[in-house]
């Protein structure tokens, strides 16, 4: 009995910590390995909720009010640790902060383990904009979509604000542009280590560098679409 003990002492001493780290790291793989990865978007203002009914003041000073916010998130890609790229086929979404059922949705992805990265874009690509009509979240009765010249509207943004001094108050935003020197699509390429992202709109940064009074219509490509393009990128953030 006593010469038993000794081996399992020496087993337990000898074998049991590789076994609970192997024990642990099959674990790890298993959670950070699916075959959904849920995308969650967040909007806020000032790290509020943004509403239809309800007024926000922008860093400069300005009364807003939303009426209609949207962009497109597409063309939805999975690196691997190796470099071995997966493109995920028909991965367009419409994002439409005013529906609630579009702010999440899933992705059926390839096995994927920590650290793999996810690229995605903020806008349409000059593929998308050049191979005719498409349907789903591109069809053109969207209201994303200017011309076949002009291409696709990659994100809208509208309100009212008295500081506008316009037809009803009104402000509107519609950037979009796949041309250079203008291309205003933008990219994100995001290390994946669970099963879920979520993507933050803080979008009081929009308007940091924007007095309504003075400028509250882009409407067409071009350098300000470009500019704003870029501002509106940096409004978001990865958790």
């Amino acid at each position: 009995m006593a010469y038993l003990f000794k081996k399992v002492n020496y087993f337990m001493k000898y074998n049991f910590i590789p076994i609970l780290i192997s024990v642990l790291l099959g674990f790890t793989l298993i959670s950070f390995s699916s075959s959904t990865l849920e995308i969650i978007i967040t909007p806020r203002f000032n790290n509020k909720s943004i509403l239809e009914t309800d007024w926000y003041v922008t860093p400069t000073k300005d009364s807003i009010q939303f009426t209609k916010i949207k962009f497109y998130l597409t063309n939805f890609k999975l690196i691997s640790n190796n470099g071995e790229i997966k493109v995920l086929e028909n991965s367009s979404y419409l994002i439409d902060i005013f529906k609630p059922e579009t702010l999440k949705f899933s992705l059926k992805l390839p096995h994927f383990n920590n650290n793999d990265k996810l690229y995605f874009e903020l806008g349409v690509n000059n593929r998308m904009n050049t191979t005719g009509a498409h349907s789903g979240a591109l069809d053109p009765s969207n209201g994303m979509y200017w011309s076949w010249q002009s291409g696709y509207i990659n994100f809208k943004i509208e309100g009212v604000s008295p500081s506008c001094m316009t037809r009803k108050n009104k402000f509107q935003f519609h950037i979009g542009g796949y041309q250079n020197p203008h291309n205003t699509l933008r990219n994100f390429t995001i290390n994946l280590n669970k099963q879920n992202l979520e993507l933050n709109l803080n979008l009081e940064k929009f308007f940091e560098f924007t007095k309504l009074s003075n400028e509250n219509q882009v409407l067409i490509p071009g350098s300000n679409a470009d500019q704003l393009a870029t501002v509106f990128y940096n409004a978001f953030s990865v958790f």
